[in-house]
C-alpha cells in the first residue's frame, strides 16, 4: 500500500469515526428542538451566531425555552426557564463548573473561588466569605467614598462639558476600590498608576478572548495568537502580583502590623499549609490564583455597571431628577454614605437593579452535568457531561417575565426586595452556594458611585454614539461608553 493510500484509509477512518460519533450524539439528544445542524461544524454555519446574543434570542422565540445547540461536534443545552435554572443553579452535585471553567477561564483568571467545586470551593468560600459580609464592608464605606471623590476630581471636574469615554474612570475606581480594600495596595500612587491601566486593559481583553473560546468552543492551544496574547497578560499580572505577596510575607515575617484583608487570610492559610504539611509545600500558586481572580472579578464588573448606569441615566434625564431628589432630600449635605445613608434611598437601589436588568453583567452562566439529569415537567434527560449554558442576559428581557423589557423603567424593582428575585430569574449575583460572594460589596460600591456622580453632576448622551456591546465573560462595551457631564444647577 502506498503513503498515499496509507493517509486516505486513515482520514477515512476518522471521517467516519466523527460522523458515528455525531449520529450517536444525535441519538442522544434527540428530545431536544434547536436549530439545524450539520456535521463537523454544527452551528456555525450560521453568520447570526457570531451576534450570539440576538441569536440565542431568536432561537428561544422557535423552539421554547429550552433548547439544543451545537458548537461543531459539541452540543449545548440552552435554559432559559427561571424554575429550571434554579434548579441548575442549586444542585451543585449535578451540576459543576466544568472545563470551560476549569481549564479556560481559570487561564486568565486563576483557580480560585470561581472555578472550584465541591470541598475545595466551600473550603474557599470559608476562608475568604467573612470579609465580604455587611458588617466588614461597612468599615469599608468611608474610603470607597474618599476614593471616589478623588477620582472624580482627577477625571470627571477636568473634563466637565466634553464629550468623554466614561469606562477608564470606572475600571481605575474600581481597581483602586478594590486594590485597597482586597490588599492594601493604593492604585493611585504614581508608581502604580501605569499597572491599574495595563490590568484593566488586561481583564477586559480577558474577558473577551475567554468569552469567545468558551461560547465558539475555540481550542487554548498555544499557538492560537489569542491564546498567546492572554499569556502575556496573566505574565505581566502574576508578576505584579509576586511583588505584592513578597513584600506582605515579608511584613509577616518581621512581625508587623497587618491590615486583616483577603491577602492576609490566604497568606496566613499558605503558612498554615506549610507548618502542618511533612512535605514543606512553599507553592504559592493558590494564593495567585484566588489574588487573580478577585482583582478581575472584584473590579470588572463593578465598572461595567458604573459605565451602563452613565449611559442610561443619560439617555433618561427624568430617572436622574428623580434621583438627585432622593438623594437630596434624605442626605442633604452628607458627604459620608454609610449603611443607614443607604437604606434611606430605595429608588438608588431600584436604579441600580434595572441596570442589572438591561445590562446583564456576566451575560452567561454555565454548568456541566455530573450524571444523566431527567426534567420531569419536560419529559427529557440531559447526558451526564453535557454543557448547559444559562443565558441571564436574555432572561432578563424576556418579555414572558417582564412588562416592556426592553425599556428602562427602575420603579419594577420597588416591590422586589434583596439582590435577586429568583422567581422572575433574576439574578445578577448567580443563586445558591454559588452565589457571587462580593455582591454586597458590589452594592454599595453601586449606590455610593450613583450618590457622588448624580449628587454633582447631569449627564447628557453624545447622540452619535451608539455601545457596541460583546458579550465575554463580561457584557462589554467595546466602543467604551461616551457621555457628557456638566455641574447640576439645582
Amino acid at each position: 500500500m502506498s503513503m498515499l493510500d496509507s493517509i486516505t484509509s486513515m482520514m477515512l477512518c476518522v471521517g467516519t469515526s466523527l460522523i458515528l460519533h455525531y449520529v450517536y450524539q444525535h441519538v442522544k439528544f434527540r428530545s431536544f428542538k434547536g436549530p439545524l445542524a450539520i456535521p463537523l461544524l454544527g452551528n456555525i454555519y450560521d453568520p447570526s451566531l457570531l451576534c450570539i446574543i440576538k441569536y440565542l434570542h431568536s432561537c428561544i422565540h422557535r423552539y421554547g425555552s429550552i433548547f439544543l445547540f451545537w458548537i461543531g461536534m459539541k452540543p449545548m443545552v440552552v435554559v432559559c426557564d427561571p424554575v429550571m435554572v434554579r434548579k441548575i443553579l442549586v444542585d451543585t452535585k449535578t451540576f459543576i463548573k466544568g472545563p470551560d471553567y476549569t481549564k479556560k477561564f481559570s487561564l486568565v483568571f486563576g483557580q480560585g473561588l470561581v472555578t472550584s467545586n465541591g470541598v475545595k470551593h466551600k473550603e474557599d468560600r470559608a476562608c475568604l466569605g467573612r470579609f465580604f459580609t455587611k458588617t466588614h464592608i461597612e468599615k469599608y464605606h468611608k474610603m470607597i467614598c474618599e476614593t471616589t471623590d478623588k477620582m472624580i476630581e482627577e477625571e470627571i471636574v477636568p473634563n466637565l462639558g466634553k464629550v468623554m469615554d466614561i469606562q477608564d474612570f470606572f475600571h481605575i475606581l474600581s481597581l483602586r476600590i478594590f486594590g485597597k480594600f482586597s490588599m492594601g495596595i493604593d492604585y493611585s500612587l504614581p508608581k502604580y498608576k501605569s499597572i491599574a491601566k495595563k490590568l484593566n486593559a488586561g481583564v477586559k481583553e480577558g474577558s473577551s478572548i475567554i468569552g469567545k473560546h468558551i461560547i465558539f468552543n475555540i481550542p487554548m492551544f498555544s499557538f492560537i495568537p489569542s491564546i498567546y496574547k492572554i499569556k502575556q497578560i496573566v505574565s505581566f499580572v502574576d508578576e505584579h502580583i509576586k511583588e505584592i505577596i513578597e513584600h506582605r510575607l515579608m511584613c509577616m515575617d518581621k512581625k508587623m502590623a497587618l491590615v486583616d484583608d483577603l491577602l492576609s487570610a490566604l497568606l496566613r492559610q499558605y503558612k498554615e499549609k506549610i507548618e502542618t504539611s511533612e512535605k514543606q509545600d512553599n507553592d504559592l500558586t493558590f494564593v495567585y490564583d484566588h489574588i487573580r481572580t478577585s482583582l478581575a472579578a472584584g473590579h470588572d464588573t463593578t465598572a461595567f455597571f458604573g459605565c451602563y448606569m452613565a449611559f442610561l441615566l443619560a439617555k433618561h434625564p427624568e430617572v436622574q431628577d428623580k434621583l438627585h431628589s432622593e438623594i437630596k432630600s434624605q442626605l442633604q449635605t452628607t458627604t459620608y454614605i454609610d449603611e443607614d445613608a443607604m437604606s434611606k434611598l430605595p429608588y438608588c437601589r431600584c436604579v441600580l437593579q434595572e441596570v442589572l436588568r438591561l445590562y446583564t453583567i456576566i451575560p452567561f452562566v454555565n454548568r456541566t452535568t455530573t450524571k444523566d439529569y431527567h426534567m420531569e415537567d419536560t419529559h427529557q434527560t440531559i447526558p451526564a457531561h453535557t454543557t448547559i449554558l444559562v443565558p441571564l442576559s436574555i432572561m432578563n428581557r424576556s418579555k414572558h417575565i417582564w412588562n416592556n423589557p426592553n425599556e428602562f423603567i427602575p420603579e419594577r424593582f420597588v416591590d422586589i426586595q434583596g439582590h435577586n428575585n429568583a422567581q422572575k430569574g433574576y439574578l445578577p449575583f448567580g443563586y445558591g452556594s454559588r452565589s457571587c460572594i462580593g455582591s454586597n460589596l458590589a452594592m454599595a460600591e453601586g449606590i455610593i458611585m450613583m450618590v457622588k456622580l448624580v449628587s454633582q453632576f447631569q449627564f447628557y448622551p453624545d447622540e452619535t454614539f451608539k455601545p457596541h456591546i460583546i458579550a465575554g465573560i463580561s457584557l462589554i462595551s467595546k466602543n467604551g461608553i461616551r457621555v457628557r457631564l456638566e455641574y447640576r444647577t439645582d
